[in-house]
């Protein structure tokens, strides 16, 4: 075996509890105590932690996404139940004469109108 991979032997100290840890996952593993250890230092727990922020991240974009959803949809049913009195109320108002009050508030309504259906047009 070439110098620059062979294994260097070296001696670690840790507690005890830590030793029985990795002694259990290594005989569950299958592995030796060895190769346990080294399989531990060659995770980088920081791309563990990345992941679990990622999916908490796409877990609460996914809910914000479905409440705006669920909003979006409440106030074009509002929009929608509007334009229709809106409706009614222009019909009412068919034989306003031009020039007076009352003809100043059709157009509102009118215009009113227009607005919805220009909302309602881009759902």
């Amino acid at each position: 075996m070439p110098k620059d991979l062979e294994p260097i032997k070296t001696s670690v100290r840790i507690p005890p509890a830590l030793h029985a840890e990795l002694e259990r996952a290594a005989e569950a593993a299958g592995l030796t105590l060895n190769a346990e250890m080294l399989v531990r230092l060659q995770q980088d727990p920081r791309s563990d932690i990345a992941a679990k922020l990622l999916a908490e991240i796409e877990r609460r974009d996914a809910a914000t996404v479905e409440g705006l959803r669920k909003q979006l949809e409440a106030t074009l049913g509002v929009l929608d139940r509007a334009d229709g009195v809106l409706r009614e109320v222009a019909e009412a108002m068919a034989q306003v004469k031009p020039g007076s009050a009352a003809a100043a508030l059709k157009r509102e309504v009118e215009f009113a109108r227009e607005l919805i259906g220009t909302v309602m047009a881009h759902r």
